[in-house]
């Protein structure tokens, strides 16, 4: 189980870790497989704010892995190299992790999505244990339906795209559909990086990828069509340049990066649809 893979790839980065950290507490109880309760353990490392949220006791909280420790034959310590397989119910809530963020209308998957995925494996022992603690899917997914609308201070609360997506009202699968036709991997791949860091609130990286994004689709438009004089239609009428590298706005970091979204946005907009019409006429 390699979680750099594209498998994973719709996953946060604390979702990803998670998994990693899962895979680590499989190593230290001697499992020749990453199970369920692995997954919880990993789920509570990585995510604190989550857990309290839903375990309103914090010593309930402490006191889950006593009873991991407590329901568990342990072993002989598994190095960390070795590449342990996934359990039957870990690739289930894998599974069902993409169904509960499919239903919030999420592109992503955030370790909110994990956590549904482990109660809908019901008999599982990590479902057993949450359980006993109180948590049920349906109030779970209807707090978080609920919270959609609204601004949330932690970025986990929501993955990246859909943040973007609520509070920007941007159709982020629309883009990347766009990008992928054409096949400007780069540019994707930076789009990705400045949402995921405006997730984060990297405000000093965000801007960065996304002055990344527009470059590279720039690149990738002059190579695709080999010439000047084919570019110049779709290059005439705006110094693109100019758009974001030198730009200083003066407002809040929040603001700014609003600011910048948006005008990067409409520069791409316009440079894919006058590249449509070029490569289609």
């Amino acid at each position: 189980m390699r979680v750099g893979t594209p498998v994973f790839e719709r996953y946060t980065e604390r979702a990803r870790r998670v998994i990693f950290f899962g895979r680590y507490e499989a190593c230290h109880f001697g499992s020749k497989t990453i199970e369920t309760e692995h997954f919880l353990l990993g789920l509570i490392r990585e995510d604190k704010n989550l857990t309290r949220r839903f375990v309103r006791n914090s010593s309930s909280i402490e006191s889950i892995r006593k009873e991991i420790e407590g329901r568990t034959t342990i072993g002989a310590e598994v190095s960390t190299s070795i590449d342990l397989p996934l359990s039957n119910e870990c690739k289930r809530i894998l599974k069902y992790a993409n169904e509960e963020a499919e239903r919030l209308k999420h592109w992503q998957i955030g370790t909110e999505h994990l956590l549904m995925g482990i109660l809908r494996e019901e008999k599982c022992v990590a479902a057993e244990i949450l359980f006993s603690r109180g948590l049920r899917l349906e109030a779970i997914r209807e707090e978080l339906a609920r919270s959609i609308p609204d601004r949330i201070s932690d970025p986990e609360r929501r993955s990246e795209l859909d943040l973007v997506s609520v509070n920007l009202n941007f159709n982020a699968k629309a883009l990347f559909a766009a990008l992928d036709n054409h096949r400007f991997t780069a540019s994707k791949d930076h789009l990705y990086k400045a949402m995921t860091a405006s997730a984060e609130q990297d405000w000093k990286r965000a801007p960065a990828e996304l002055q990344l994004f527009l470059e590279t689709m720039v690149d990738a438009i002059k190579e695709r069509l080999n010439g000047d004089d084919a570019t110049f239609p779709i290059f005439e009428g705006f110094d693109w340049h100019l758009s974001l590298r030198g730009l200083r706005s003066g407002l809040s970091a929040d603001e700014d990066w609003k600011f910048r979204w948006w005008l990067t946005l409409l520069l791409a907009e316009v440079l894919l649809g006058r590249f449509e019409q070029r490569v289609n006429s």
